[in-house]
């Protein structure tokens, strides 16, 4: 009896050992502790020291809110960077706010982490058709079965509700001529007696599809005879404009006094947002009004703090100080522009908006990079309060600036370096550089308008023009860990792509290489006392984007580098950021 019982514990010690190997990364951490105590393996040794190494949120449309019927990955990269191995490592989502829609996987588990080596754990989410606006703090817990845990760490994640379609009439015309029609007379006008082609205009104005739509149109009146009045217009995108044709014949009984009774409906799959028994402006012998077209414009301003982003950062989570790379040393180059010219701009200060944060660092350290490594011949800084009233016109105007004394047509290469606020005008159709006493009520007297700068550029004739821009135009102030992120213009609705000039089309010597699209917003990098777009752009310069090792940074290897960095890494702070980058690619910057 005693060897069956010996047998049998030892075949069941087995059995859990196979089942580790083979086990599913999904199962309850209580279950995994207890078969942890029964493998002889498991034994406390060197210690092991987790740590959040990267972490990714990607949802379905990538803009970092979770929407309805929406699905998204959370992407955690935990690194075990300790001497000794991690053992029964349980991972832990847990959410303060309930909702049925909201769904994830809430545990991973894993054996072994060994030294040196890192796993990358993904959680499934879910969002159902219901899902409420809510903003969700999820615990994320990383236990060690010796209690060599990670250090807690919190995410934020916001899902928003249901953003409804809205279909709506906007106009019709009528043709009175042409087969299948009789106008008495031909003059676009609905009479008694006459059998007309109607054409109808709808538009969905609302914030989300209408999927699979369809129409039907209808009148009270037995004197009004209809003709093609149902039928399907498919799927109409916010702001999307369709039309349909109906024929409409109204004979001399008809004794309607204003508007006909004739009534218009509009469906989707969604049902959702509909048109029902819509009574149609129509009136006998009087000419259409003109058709209305919105302007829908998605209202993303109120989501821009929304994205998913982790509320805090310890010790363990990426980008350390230690990690940071010291930009203020400015390698030797062996460039010299002979004939060139470099002016300066970092604003941090302004009489009437928050500061741009690190803006006066950001200029100080590229007015090295300027002349030790890009070997600018003539320098010219500008700082805070220098930039003041006609400061942009006085120096960039192509017929009476400063810089356009400095330029001789065809052999000066031009840099340009700008840190401080962009700012949008109200209506998004144009942005502007802000002097440090720019009013916000003054924007369009004041600010510099871009497509203006750039042109003026252009019409200087050198030889070439550089430009670099840490500056963000989507009405939102220069954002950190630390600096919450304002309101800098009361503008309606979100900044599309605003009408900016394009020298660069045409002038191939014509370069631009801004820290962000027109509608993001560009991040400041708190460890490292910059913008996060000059923080990489120095490091590029350094020496960091020379990827085939040849001692010379290129532009395309420079653009490469930060877009790269930039991107990735504004993922774990407050918000996306993508830099743009227009003109020269093979331009050499710097040789060493």
């Amino acid at each position: 009896m005693k060897n069956k019982i010996k047998y049998l514990a030892a075949f069941t010690i087995c059995l859990l050992m196979i089942s580790d190997i083979f086990a599913q990364d999904v199962e309850p951490a209580r279950s995994q502790a207890i078969r942890l105590i029964a493998r002889p393996e498991y034994k406390l040794g060197i210690p092991p020291n987790l740590a959040l190494l990267d972490w990714k949120f990607v949802d379905d449309n990538g803009n970092g809110i979770l929407e309805a019927e929406e699905n998204a990955n959370l992407i955690l990269e935990i690194a075990n960077t300790g001497k000794g191995p991690a053992q029964g490592v349980v991972i832990s989502l847990k959410d303060n706010n309930y909702d049925p829609e909201f769904k994830f996987n809430s545990t991973l588990s894993y054996p072994f982490i060994y030294n040196g080596k890192t796993i990358k754990a993904v959680f499934s989410i879910k969002a159902g058709f219901n899902i409420k606006t809510l903003e969700h703090k999820i615990d994320i817990s990383v236990k060690e079965h010796f209690g060599y845990d990670m250090d807690p760490a919190v995410l934020t994640l916001n899902t928003i509700e249901f953003a409804e379609p809205e279909l709506v009439f906007s106009g019709f015309e009528i043709v009175d001529i042409g087969e299948g029609t009789m106008g008495n007379p031909e003059d676009g006008r609905l009479q008694k007696g006459e059998r007309v082609k109607m054409k109808i205009y709808v538009q969905n104005i609302g914030q989300n599809i209408a999927p699979k739509t369809t129409y039907s149109v209808k009148t009270t009146d037995a004197n009004i005879f209809l003709t093609d009045v149902n039928g399907e217009l498919g799927d109409l995108a916010s702001g999307e404009v369709k039309n349909f044709w109906i024929i409409i014949s109204p004979n001399k009984k008809v004794v309607a006094q204003g508007e006909l009774p004739l009534y218009l409906t509009l469906k989707n799959e969604y049902d959702r947002g509909n048109l029902v028994n819509s009574q149609l402006p129509l009136v006998l012998d009087q000419k259409p009004a003109e058709i209305v077209k919105l302007d829908v414009k998605p209202d993303t301003e109120k989501l821009r703090k929304q994205v998913v982003r982790f509320e805090f950062k310890d010790k363990n989570i990426a980008a350390n100080a230690e990690n940071l790379i010291n930009i203020g040393i400015v390698p030797p180059s062996i460039t010299r522009r002979q004939n060139s010219v470099g002016i300066i701009i970092g604003v941090e200060k302004y009489d009437y908006f928050p500061p741009a944060p690190y803006a006066e660092n950001d200029a100080n350290t590229v007015e090295k990079y300027f002349k030790d490594l890009l070997g600018v011949e003539q320098v010219y800084t500008f700082i805070n309060f220098d930039v003041r009233g006609y400061f942009f016109g006085d120096k960039f105007n192509p017929d009476y600036g400063q810089l356009r004394k400095a330029v001789i047509k065809g052999q000066t290469d031009v840099f340009i370096y700008y840190s401080g606020h962009g700012i949008p005008a109200k209506n998004g159709e144009k942005v502007y550089l802000l002097p440090s006493d720019g009013r916000k009520e003054a924007i369009e007297e004041q600010g510099y308008d871009l497509n203006e700068f750039y042109q003026n550029l252009n019409a200087l004739g050198a030889r070439s023009v550089t430009v670099f821009m840490d500056a963000c135009f989507s009405g939102a102030s220069r954002t950190t860990d630390t600096y919450e992120v304002q309101n800098l213009v009361a503008m309606k609705g979100a900044l599309i792509a605003p009408q900016v000039s394009q020298p660069w089309l045409d002038n191939l010597q014509f370069t631009v290489f801004t820290s962000s699209d027109y509608n993001e917003t560009s991040l400041g990098f708190d460890d490292a006392g910059h913008g996060l777009f000059t923080y990489y752009l120095c490091a590029g310069l350094q020496g960091k984007a020379d990827q085939n090792a040849d001692k010379k940074i290129t532009m395309n290897e420079l653009k490469d580098y930060v877009i790269s960095n930039v991107t990735e890494n504004s993922r774990n702070s407050v918000g996306i950021q993508t830099p743009q980058f227009h003109g020269n690619g093979e331009m050499v910057l710097a040789e060493f």
